[in-house]
């Protein structure tokens, strides 16, 4: 299993947004690999068999990807990236239940939480491993944005797997790519990680709307990595992890710039006092997360502003001065 050979006739994307498409494009420089997306409409095939990804209109083509809508392709997939928005990992876990191979490894790719009535929210991995069975999961995660990936600029990512010979196995999927895939076995940190730097990310958005500046960025930023670890530890995962790239680097890159669509939607909010409307990842992870918090006792004032902010109706200027009043403890 630690060969691409074992995976060499059926590599299966599960979602045919951006994301999947550059982990398709990408998968694709493998020539041992047959890679193809299943896409929700007749209208995607066609756009990805012009090599066009229709979140990304303004991107050139890339060349043309292989795409279906038959969900019961998913009965000749020997590996699946499951890169579906997390609204739609329910219907997705169930479909790879139905059609895909009983052995066929799992690999998570985005970023959040699904509601849970113990815990509040649960990571996909949390969930995929109480619902795909004795399947192995990973978690594919780290600073990324997938125009980049498209264009071939280079990335490094994170595969986090218990099981040593599918993280092996992912890594050598794409070593003719311009990812750089390193290795590890905290899969819980890893996607605590992912999911709850959107939420940072919104905050960080919010103070550079405000025009609080770059000081004041960075010291939410680095706050919001302690609550990252705290929360992360809680659930079981390693610190360490969140050290790396799948927390700080996505951390970083998601609280950069305005490419971001977390921080891009919290500098509107932040620049103009109002909720605005466009996607972000983080707005709907943001009650999970800080559910999740509650459950394993973890305090987390920057993401529980967010919430308060986003779910509660409470007021934007208000909430930053509760902040900014806060004790200042040891570090």
């Amino acid at each position: 299993m630690a060969s691409s050979e074992a995976f060499k006739k059926n590599i299966v994307v599960l979602g045919a947004g951006s994301w999947g498409a550059a982990l398709a494009h990408q998968l694709r420089q493998n020539p041992a690999l047959d890679v193809s997306l299943i896409a929700r409409s007749p209208q995607d095939t066609d756009r990805l068999a012009q090599g066009r990804i229709r979140q990304l209109p303004d991107l050139p083509p890339v060349a043309p990807l292989q795409a279906v809508t038959d969900i019961t392709h998913l009965g000749d997939a020997e590996l699946i990236i499951l890169a579906a928005p997390v609204s739609a990992h329910l219907q997705a876990c169930a479909d790879i239940t139905r059609y895909a191979p009983a052995d066929c490894p799992v690999v998570f790719c985005a970023k959040g939480l699904i509601a849970d009535a113990a815990k509040g929210g649960v990571f996909l991995c949390e969930y995929g491993a109480a619902h795909l069975g004795s399947r192995p999961l990973a978690m594919l995660t780290g600073p990324s944005f997938a125009d980049e990936v498209l264009s071939d600029l280079p990335a490094a990512l994170l595969a986090a797997s218990t099981d040593v010979d599918l993280r092996e196995t992912i890594a050598s999927l794409f070593e003719p790519s311009c990812l750089r895939i390193y290795q590890g076995a905290d899969i819980i940190g890893a996607a605590v990680g992912g999911a709850a730097k959107n939420v940072i990310a919104i905050a960080a958005g919010i103070v550079a709307g405000k025009g609080f500046g770059d000081n004041a960025r960075a010291a939410l930023v680095t706050r919001g990595l302690a609550e990252i670890m705290r929360l992360a530890s809680a659930a079981g995962g390693q610190t360490a992890t969140i050290s790396g790239l799948a927390g700080l680097g996505d951390l970083l890159l998601s609280c950069a710039s305005t490419h971001s669509r977390n921080m891009a939607f919290g500098y509107q909010l932040g620049a103009g006092d109002a909720l605005p409307s466009h996607l972000s990842e983080g707005r709907f992870a943001t009650s999970l997360l800080c559910a999740r918090a509650e459950y394993e006792g973890v305090e987390m004032p920057l993401a529980q502003a967010v919430n308060a902010i986003l779910n509660h109706n409470a007021p934007l200027t208000d909430t930053i001065k509760a902040i900014l009043s806060r004790t200042a403890y040891s570090e």
